[in-house]
């Protein structure tokens, strides 16, 4: 049976240990979908952004881990699974708590 991809919910946000953030959210979707994360409509590739995507029991876990965030990666994420029965998306907006030394860093 061929099913177009949906997310349960949006995505969650854990703040990890080591001071980078998660999104973690589950889909569905047969074939299996291809998933995509975005941020300010640019998707999320580089060495700071480690996207996942692991098959669990008729469900995919996706996530993205953001290493290092900054004030700059406030805002809205989004993520996106395709497959040949069609496209759906969630968004997530992010917002972090500023600190001292992050204050001034954006008066220079």
């Amino acid at each position: 049976m061929t099913l177009q991809p949906y997310f349960e919910r949006v995505p969650s946000i854990l703040f990890k240990p080591d001071g980078s953030v998660l999104f973690e959210c589950l889909c569905n979707g047969n074939p299996e979908p291809e998933v995509k994360w975005f941020f300010k409509d640019k998707e999320c590739v580089g060495d700071r952004y480690i996207a996942k995507k692991k098959k669990m029991v008729g469900k995919y876990t996706c996530t993205l881990q953001i290493k290092g965030p900054t004030q700059a990666d406030q805002g809205v994420y989004k993520v996106t699974a395709t497959n040949n029965r069609g496209t759906h998306s969630v968004e997530q907006p992010l917002s972090l708590v500023q600190v001292g030394k992050e204050v001034f860093k954006t008066l220079d």
